[in-house]
């Protein structure tokens, strides 16, 4: 006799006990709870129960929800009928009827619909679930955009999802909106937020020198903490690249990367055909505050990155513009009181000249160095720095008369011994903070394998440079320097706050001549402080601005005055604006001015000057302006060599479509004007953004100059790149198609 049960809630504990022996002989025990909820509950059988009325069946992190629900305690099968909807971490979907094993995690649905972690929409006309993360579908339609009639969408007759991994589609088209687009026999459509084994977007294109190009490469993922990656690049008219990649994370701070790419280049400009490039950052922590790393970027030839980059696996390899590389293998121990390093290193830097490239290298083997900025001293701050270097420098010389490789080679090593201190004292006061410092070092250059043949010299304050015999060569300097930090002085209005702040700084450091390239032959001028700068100063900083709700301005001004200066004694003068209106308007406004006219030797050249002013108004932007220098210290300057670039810029964004436009200028400049700079690139883009996939075009024009075997050349680049991306597959920027114009020098 059936009997009915007025009960809000009614809660079914099924245990189940069962065990599993594994390689360590475990015994494991595993409580399933299920817990039924509904406005009524029925027993209509020995063990079916019915009910009606907004049920909640919760069962193995599944949530199902209905208006009706018959369960089989005995079997642990449900069926749902009337707005079913199924939740989990992975699904949320809506169904007209389905037919579940609780137990089992199996069933049927019909009429299914909804969300498929991590943005995929699907709906089929049937579903069979075949396992717990496992299905089937006819009928069915995928797709990572929204709506009833998604941007775009992968139909199927019939298909296999798995949801911790990837959709089979079988006999599947591409759709565009409702429209059919491509037919492919078989598809695998990633569904996982999480990274799973597979062919990841191909770039395909056309580049006049390269040829026909098509990079092709294979994810492999094993495990959650390592991955690989296998590639080809195939270029019509270089050959066959080979790509590898491999990523390991033993712990948070224990992590191995490596990378390589190796060509048999047939067409290659440069003076090999074997060429390569590997790429390795690793770092091992054995125990606590040892570090044991592995890092490296290393090429076969000069002219590598320039053919190459742009089609580099590696996922550290950016715009190397300074065609500079190195390998180093440190170990390195730290805590409160010291960081000390051991380590061998080797740098390498490819320059271009009239008549080839040289190649110039800085070996230390071994560097040890023994730093640290400690703060754990009451009320004093330490910096020092113990440092020990065994140097090769070695300068190459490549000619490209010939494929021997003529080549002339200079080699100088050199023990290097060096010291520093800093000692600072920060002392606060109510309004201001009062920081003296002084400082002092010392380098010992010894057993050079050229000899030292410059003159002594000796400040008339403190410091020296000066050889002890043609092998071995010192240098000592120190200095001083007081900082007053004003206090932040504010007064806030209502409807904004004002605030100021002053600092002001005094500097003293010896006045060293340091030899130059026309006195001497041979001079230290390797690692850092082997040139050291001077300076009696003093300079003012003030800092004013104003934040209010939604909007704030503020400025910076700096200015100093160097006493022992022969000439400039004027420091530059650097001015900073920064405002943002409501995130409509934003601005970033800097000068850093100073005109000398000639360049100084051993004096850093400061002619900086940028201004970005972004406007956002019902998604319209413009950009103008960009105007900068490098830093670099110059010696004897000649026509090939820049220290100033400049770049305007602009863009649009009219509602999906967005249109981009840039011009790029380098050159010699003193004067803060455009005169001597040189078009060295421009181009434009347009892109169309969709809700869930967007389509470009990308023109891009550079100008350079090429050393190669053959001899030395202007060269225009003018590429073209299609910029493609669809949410769940991935994005693209491929280049279709190139043209190189080559003028001889």
């Amino acid at each position: 006799m059936a009997a009915e049960m007025k009960y809000k809630i009614l809660l079914f504990f099924i245990s189940i006990f069962f065990y599993h022996i594994n390689a360590f002989a475990q015994i494991n025990n595993t409580d399933i709870s299920y817990i039924l909820e509904a406005d009524q509950v029925t027993q209509v059988g020995e063990n079916m129960y019915e009910a009606v009325g907004n049920v909640v069946l919760k069962a193995k992190g599944l949530t199902i929800t209905a208006e009706k629900v018959m369960y089989n305690s005995a079997t642990t099968e449900v069926q749902a009928d009337g707005n079913v909807k199924i939740e989990s971490p992975e699904q949320k979907l809506e169904a007209g009827k389905i037919v579940y094993n609780l137990n089992a995690e199996t069933g049927t649905a019909e009429d299914i619909q909804g969300f498929l972690a991590p943005f995929n929409y699907l709906c089929a006309k049937n579903m069979n679930k075949t396992g717990p993360t496992t299905f089937t579908v006819t009928d069915a339609k995928i797709s990572a955009c929204s709506g009833s009639v998604p941007e775009w969408s992968l139909s199927m007759y019939e298909g296999k999802l798995n949801i911790d991994g990837y959709m089979q589609l079988n006999h599947a088209t591409v759709n565009i909106y409702d429209s059919p687009f491509i037919y492919v026999p078989k598809f695998f459509y990633p569904v996982s937020s999480n990274k799973k084994t597979g062919f990841l977007m191909p770039n395909i294109g056309y580049d006049e020198t390269m040829g026909a190009i098509g990079n092709f490469q294979y994810f492999i993922a094993p495990d959650i903490n390592y991955d690989f990656t296998i590639g080809l690049g195939l270029y019509s008219e270089r050959g066959v690249q080979e790509q590898f990649e491999a990523r390991y994370a033993h712990s948070e701070e224990s992590k191995f990367y490596f990378a390589a790419e190796h060509i048999k280049d047939f067409g290659s400009e440069a003076d090999m055909q074997s060429r390569w490039r590997a790429t390795f950052k690793n770092q091992y922590i054995p125990v606590n505050n040892l570090y044991i790393n592995l890092n490296g970027d290393y090429v076969s030839d000069y002219l590598y990155i320039r053919d190459y980059d742009d089609y580099s696996i590696s996922m550290f390899n950016k715009k190397n513009y300074q065609n500079m590389f190195f390998g180093e293998l440190k170990l390195k121990y730290v805590n409160d009181y010291i960081d000390t390093q051991i380590f061998y290193r080797r740098d390498m830097l490819y320059r271009d000249t009239t008549t080839g490239y040289t190649q110039n290298q800085l070996v230390r083997m071994p560097s040890i160095r023994v730093n640290k900025i400690v703060k754990e001293i009451p009320y004093v701050f330490l910096e020092y720095d113990l440092s020990y270097d065994r140097l090769v420098s070695k300068n190459t010389q490549y000619y490209y008369t010939s494929l021997n490789k003529p080549k002339d080679e200079t080699e100088w090593a050199m023990n290097r011994f060096g010291a520093y201190g800093r000692l600072y004292v920060p002392i606060d006061a109510k309004f201001l903070t009062i920081t003296p410092s002084a400082y002092i070092g010392y380098i010992r250059w010894q057993d050079s394998s050229l000899p030292f043949n410059f003159n002594d010299y000796y400040s008339p304050d403190f410091g020296g440079i000066y050889t002890l015999n043609d092998s071995t060569a010192e240098k000592y300097w120190g200095g001083a320097d007081l900082t007053l930090t004003v206090k932040e002085i504010y007064k806030d209005y209502g409807i904004f706050r004002h605030s100021i702040q002053n600092n002001i700084t005094l500097s003293y450091s010896p006045k060293l001549k340091h030899p130059t390239v026309n006195t001497i032959t041979n001079y230290p001028n390797l690692l850092f402080n082997d040139v050291t700068s001077y300076q009696s100063s003093i300079s003012y900083e003030f800092i004013t601005s104003l934040i209010g709700k939604g909007w704030n301005v503020e400025f910076k001004a700096e200015q100093g005055y160097d006493f022992m200066a022969e000439k400039n004694n004027v420091l530059p003068l650097k001015l900073k604006l920064k405002a943002s209106v409501l995130g409509y308007l934003t601005n970033s406004t800097e000068l850093n001015y100073k005109h000398t006219g000639e360049f100084e030797e051993n004096e850093p050249k400061i002619q900086y000057f940028s201004n970005t002013t972004t406007l956002r108004f019902f998604k319209y932007f413009f950009v103008t302006g960009s105007y900068t220098y490098n830093g670099a210290v110059y010696k004897n300057i000649t026509s090939n060599t820049y220290n100033t670039t400049a770049q305007i810029s602009s863009g649009i964004n009219i509602w999906r479509i967005v249109l981009q436009g840039y011009y790029n200028w380098s050159g010699y400049n003193t004067d803060m004007s455009f005169n001597g700079l040189i078009p060295k690139s421009y181009g434009g883009s347009v892109l169309y953004n969709a809700e869930c996939w967007s389509l470009g075009l990308n023109a891009e024009i550079t100008n350079s100059i090429v050393n190669s075997i053959d001899g030395r050349y202007n060269k225009n680049d003018i590429k073209f790149f299609l910029l493609f991306s669809l949410r769940g597959l991935g994005d693209s920027n491929i280049q279709v198609f190139s043209i190189n114009q080559e003028e001889p020098i």
